[in-house]
């Protein structure tokens, strides 16, 4: 397999590209308006979802944009697995409505339609053709962009990656360094609110997207730094958040893990987990969280013949094992440790739980065979590795490799 042209694996050869300006802590969203004064956005298109419209977390923030002298537009109809009709519909409000800046209020897909919803509004391509070739088609000046992240889990808001689906269910990934936010708001507080359920998912796609970071082969040794923080703050408080649900100090670190997962991604990429795991989105119907949950132990256990040194440093980095035990046992306890934090969050295991339709696997091994992300794997995988790691995902039991 060649290597992927958009992460160099090139040692000592990277780029460096930072997202936008970030506030970080407890009410910190209440300087969005001034953000909005700030870049003279006086007709803003907020792009959420019915969930956050019904849940309340959105009429504070109208209350003061509109105080500012702003007049948002609320589109609210993003799925969540959202699909290339939400961009459509919301480019419609934007020059229905004549707007002149984006706000995006929500988790992960919010931000991503809205990513493309930006592209799209820059390019005279079809949205097809931006999905594939990203700031290459951007013709126009970005109009101003802001984001507040109700999740702490994607990490949209700093990567340079948005996901969304065809309407034969196919997933596509767009990559565009412009098209990230221009000022965001971290603000913990508002994941204060989110379920257990959706806690869960969330923050384990957290813990994979740091994971994904920190094992590559992508040659950005400051995307690996951060993606080894990320990594270890996660590890530490995600069980604390599901465990206490109102724990503000348990939400704010996995809220700053959750950016700098993302900032690693989009220095680094990530690794065979969302290598395997993008193509099987395209034939299930689950989120995100359960497909990474499926796909994680049978590809680290079948990482471990290559890689046990690096999972071994980072066992020991995130304090799940001193550096006393062997090598081999170190890098157990990483996918113990993984594994341990799925049943705790009540995730799937097998493809069965996600019911995944067999017949549809031929598809899936194809797509896999040229995912950019399963070529950024630690361990390189042949067709026939591919098929056979797909096949751990059938049991609740998976072999480890030895």
């Amino acid at each position: 397999m060649t290597s992927t042209s958009y992460f160099g694996v090139d040692p000592g050869n990277f780029s460096i590209h930072w997202p936008g300006e970030a506030q970080f802590g407890p009410g910190c969203v209440d300087s969005l308006a001034q953000w909005a004064s700030a870049w003279n956005v006086r007709k803003p298109i907020l792009i959420s979802d019915q969930g956050i419209i019904d849940s309340g977390l959105l009429a504070p923030v109208l209350e003061l944009l509109r105080a500012s002298g702003a007049e948002p537009v609320i589109y609210g109809g993003v799925e969540a697995n959202p699909t290339i009709s939400n961009v459509v519909l919301a480019k419609a409000v934007w020059h229905s409505q004549d707007c002149d800046g984006l706000i995006a209020f929500g988790g992960g897909s919010v931000i991503d339609v809205s990513k493309i919803l930006l592209a799209h509004l820059c390019s005279d391509a079809p949205i097809v053709d931006v999905l594939k070739d990203g700031d290459a088609l951007l013709v126009r000046p970005l109009p101003p962009f802001a984001a507040v992240p109700t999740t702490a889990g994607t990490g949209s808001e700093s990567t340079t990656a948005a996901l969304i689906k065809d309407e034969f269910g196919r997933k596509h990934v767009m990559r565009s360094r412009r098209c990230r936010p221009q000022w965001i708001a971290l603000d913990p507080r508002l994941t204060l609110s989110v379920p257990r359920s959706v806690s869960a998912c969330t923050g384990f796609d957290v813990v994979m997207h740091a994971l994904g970071a920190a094992t590559n082969r992508a040659s950005n040794p400051l995307g690996e730094i951060l993606a080894i923080d990320a990594l270890s703050r996660s590890l530490r408080a995600l069980p604390t958040v599901l465990n206490d649900l109102k724990n503000l100090d348990a939400r704010t670190e996995l809220m700053l893990a959750s950016y700098l997962a993302g900032v690693a991604m989009s220095l680094r990429g990530v690794d065979g987990i969302h290598g395997l795991c993008t193509p099987l989105e395209s034939v299930v119907e689950a989120p995100h969280a359960h497909v990474l949950a499926v796909v994680c132990e049978p590809l680290m256990r079948f990482n471990l013949e290559t890689m046990a040194p690096c999972y071994a440093r980072l066992a020991v980095s995130c304090g799940i094992v001193s550096g006393e035990t062997s090598i081999r046992d170190q890098a157990h306890s990483l996918i113990e440790a993984i594994c341990n934090l799925r049943e705790l969050a009540c995730l799937p295991r097998s493809l069965d739980d996600i019911g995944a339709n067999l017949e549809a696997m031929p598809s899936v091994y194809e797509a896999a065979r040229t995912n950019a992300s399963l070529r950024l794997n630690g361990r390189q995988l042949s067709q026939d590795d591919i098929v056979t790691v797909y096949a751990a995902m059938r049991g609740a039991n998976h072999k480890e490799n030895s």
